[in-house]
This record gives structure tokens, C-alpha cells and sequence, in this order.
């Protein structure tokens, strides 16, 4: 009897993760990134992380602090092509 409320148990642990961490592979919730906006509208973490910025009002801002360090937020999506955010606010960061 222990024996297969042990396996049901861990059987019902393992299927309630899977979609946990489905759903954090493919999109998250808000996100604050700290990181440096270039040329390509791009921003790039302390990490070196490459994140695309997605085409909305916020983006188009964007393009007048090419250079400067910002901290955004916004929701990030994975994909094979790599990170993309979706900024619903940001701020300069004075250095």
C-alpha cells in the first residue's frame, strides 16, 4: 500500500511540474531587465544576454537612447531564434 501512494504521489509531482516548466520555456510574466539598448534595437544585459525588443509604442522611444544603460520591463518570449520582450516600461539609469 505505501509502495503505490509513494508511486502515485510522484506521478502526480512529476505531471504538475511539466507544465510549470513548459510554460516558463516558452513565455514568463514580467521581467525587469537592467542592460544597454544598440544600434539594432537590441538590448544586451550585463550578462551579454541579446534581448529583441518587440515593435509597440515603448520600442519606437527606444531609438532616441541608443548607447544608454535602461532598465525595462516588460514580458519575455522564448523561441529557437532567441529572446524576445515585449517593454511596458523603462527608465534611464544613471550611471
Amino acid at each position: 500500500m505505501r509502495r503505490t501512494t509513494k508511486r502515485l504521489l510522484t506521478g502526480l509531482l512529476i505531471f504538475g511540474l511539466i507544465p510549470m516548466f513548459a510554460g516558463l520555456a516558452v513565455g514568463g510574466g514580467d521581467v525587469t531587465i537592467i542592460g544597454t539598448i544598440n544600434d539594432d534595437n537590441q538590448i544586451v544585459d550585463n550578462a551579454g544576454v541579446v534581448y529583441e525588443v518587440a515593435d509597440n509604442e515603448m520600442s519606437e522611444e527606444l531609438a532616441e537612447h541608443v548607447g544608454q544603460k535602461l532598465e525595462v520591463k516588460g514580458t519575455v518570449m522564448e523561441s529557437g531564434d532567441g529572446k524576445m520582450i515585449t517593454i511596458t516600461s523603462y527608465k534611464v539609469v544613471e550611471e
